[in-house]
Formats: C-alpha cells, structure tokens, sequence
C-alpha cells in the first residue's frame, strides 16, 4: 500500500508540473500575442511578415509573426531577404526593409520608433508617429516618406506630404515631397535637402511606392516602372556584352592562309569571372561611412560571367577587362617586392574600408593562390571568383 501512495503522490507531483509548463507556454505565447492586459490594445501591430524576423521583448528573443500586437521597448529585426509590415491605428502603415533593426520607444496615444539600422518606409498622417536615428527625429506630417541609417549616414526622402526633421541643438526643418536629405557626422547641421532623382531610388523603394494607393506620390508608376525596365536592360546589357565577348569565335584566320590551305584555326579560351562582397552584408556595423551605396543589396557586384582571353592572359589581365566592359571601377597597385599587380579597390570597396582585416581575395576554381593576380596565367575554362572578406 505505501509503495502505490507512493506512485499516486510521483504521478500527482509530474502532474502538476505539466499543468506549470504548459501554463506557462500559454502565458509566454499571450504575452506575444497580446492575450493578456493591455497589449491586446496596442495601436500598432505586424501584418505581413515575409522571410525571417524577429522580436526581443523583455529580454527574449521570439520568432516575429503576423498579427502581433508591439508595445514599448520591443525591438524588432528583419534579416537578410526578409521585409515586414506594421499597420498603426487610423489607418497608417509602416514598413521595415531586409537587415533592419527598429527598438519601440513609445506605443499608445503617441507612437514612437528608434531606427537603430537599415531601412524603413511609412505612410503616416492620422496618427502621431515619429522615427528618430542617430540623434535625427522624423515627424511626418501627412506624409510618405523611407528614411534609412546606416554607419555615419541617415537619409530621408519624402514621396508626398512633408516631414519636419530635427537634430541635436537645432531647429526644426522641413522637407517637402519630391525632395531628400542625407545627413552625415560632418554636414549634420548644414545639409540642404535636394531633388530625388527616380534613378537613385533603391529596389526597397521602388516596390513599397509602386504597391501603394497614395495618389499624391510624387513619381507615377510609370515613372518607376521605367526605372526598372532601364536597371534590367543595363543588366542584360552588360551581361550580354561580357557573353559576346566570351563566346566570340575566331571565324577564319587571313585570305592569305585560307588560300594557302591552311585549315588550322585559332582556338578560342574561355574563363568565367564573378565579384562579390556578400561578406560586407553581415559585417555593415563595421562599413566605413558612405561605403554603404557601393555595396548591392544581394552582395553581387558581377555576377558570373563567361570572358574571352589569349594565351598568356592572367587573372588580372581578365579582371580588368571585364570590369572595363561592365563599367565597374577598379584599382590595383604594382608591387615590386612580388612582381605583381595588388588590387586595392573594386566598384569604390577598398582595403580595410570593413575593418582592419578587410580587403579583396580571388579563387581560381575554388582554390586561393598564394601569389599575386597578374602572375595568374589561365587556362580555358577557368573560374575566377573575387570575393570581399571583412576577415583575412
């Protein structure tokens, strides 16, 4: 009889503390999810999550997802690819771009964010909402806007209605639809705001404009749409003339050898070449100031791409010249010491522009040589990859 009390009183106790954890998985969950006290009220709540997100609430971190009401001191993350979208009470919205960090400083009758990194749109006007970054606060008014921080810049652009900015010990400015500023450690107290170029505007941008129902957008669809049609014909543009060049076959050799009989034909070599930085992408805390527009949002300054070169062509000789058909900048160094050319900058990304280790490497079928680019000498069908490395 003692040893079944026994077993009764164990099956109890196990029973028991079931009932604590799962109660307490409930009350982890309603916290989130806003079941419990005043956080079923929050004005402001995630709608569409895409991709990866997440939230930091008193400490812990959570899975972000759609329907989540926010409240004060959240942080919320969106990683790379990933985007997500808030709607505010009265009908306001905002949205936060890939890799961007946002901390809620206030959530009820004033709404309030920190933009701690990246990129954020919003369509603000019934609701008292305000953004600040980098000692800069944004108060819409009415107003379609992104603003976006990154290290040693902030940018804000306004699509329609107007924003007041203010910065640290100083008054209040306002900046009106179709215009931009860009403020840096160095101009923050005498930047002037100018026009925004369609051209300049980022694939983010574009997107979130072209998905809203603002009719007062100062760009029409058609203008954006342009825009996008104009980056993809550069694209196969480049493409193209990069493939032309690689696949151009040497058709026939002089009249003089082909009346001669000499049938032999010169043999065309081919190599194939891509640039990246994708490492600058999980690094951009370390980024130098400004760096930050040189740096394509998928990490591909080149995407790979079929060259032609003679016998004796290196890897050099094949980096400059397909960086000169794409238009991409580069810069390289002799050195004596090695007898080779160093390249020190591609597409304006130089040496230690991403800490002290940082700096540009190349593989040649996934192998690195130890010696320098231009003591490289290809052989047909080569890969060559130039890759960004924030750690040596």
């Amino acid at each position: 009889m003692e040893v079944k009390s026994k077993k009764k009183l164990f099956n109890g106790i196990m029973v028991a503390l079931i009932v604590v954890i799962v109660g307490c998985g409930i009350m982890a969950v309603g916290n989130i999810k806003g079941w419990f006290g005043s956080n079923s009220e929050s004005p402001v709540i995630s709608d569409e999550i895409t991709g990866v997100a997440n939230m930091e609430r008193d400490g812990v971190a959570y899975t972000l997802s759609d329907r989540t009401p926010i409240k004060a001191g959240d942080i919320l993350e969106t990683k790379s690819g990933s985007k997500g979208v808030f709607n505010v009470s009265g009908g306001d919205m905002f949205c936060l771009g890939e890799k961007t960090s946002i901390r809620a400083d206030a959530c009820d009758e004033k709404i309030a964010f920190t933009l701690n990194e990246g990129d954020v749109y919003s369509e603000a006007g019934k609701s008292e909402i305000t953004f600040s970054g980098g000692n800069l606060t944004v108060i819409p008014e009415d107003a379609v806007f992104s603003m976006s921080v990154h290290k040693g810049s902030r940018e804000i652009s306004v699509f329609s209605g107007s924003v007041s900015i203010r910065t640290e010990n100083e008054k209040e400015r306002t900046i009106e639809s179709g215009s931009k500023i860009v403020l840096t450690e160095e101009n923050a107290s005498d930047a002037k705001a100018e026009k925004i170029p369609a051209s300049s505007l980022s694939e983010f941008q574009i997107e979130m404009l072209l998905a809203s129902d603002n009719s007062d957008i100062c760009f029409s669809s058609e203008k954006l749409n342009k825009v996008v049609s104009d980056r993809e014909k550069e694209q196969r543009k480049a493409e193209k003339a990069l493939e032309q060049e690689a696949i151009a076959v040497v058709e026939g050799n002089s009249t003089e050898d082909s009346q001669s009989g000499d049938a032999d034909k010169k043999k065309v070599k081919v190599c194939t070449i891509q640039i990246q930085c994708k490492s600058i992408l999980s690094n951009m805390g370390n980024l130098k100031e400004g760096k930050n527009r040189y740096v394509p949002s998928n990490g591909v300054i080149l995407a790979t791409s079929k060259v032609e070169f003679n016998d004796g062509d290196t890897a050099y000789d094949v980096t400059k010249r397909a960086c000169s058909t794409a238009g991409i900048q580069i810069e390289a160094a002799y050195t004596p010491a090695y007898g080779s050319y160093y390249v020190e900058g591609i597409n304006h990304l130089y040496e230690f522009d991403c800490g002290e280790t940082s700096g540009w490497m190349y593989k040649v079928n996934g192998w690195a040589p130890n010696y320098g680019c231009s003591e490289y000498k290809l052989e047909d069908g080569d890969s060559i990859v130039w890759y960004y490395t924030c750690s040596k």
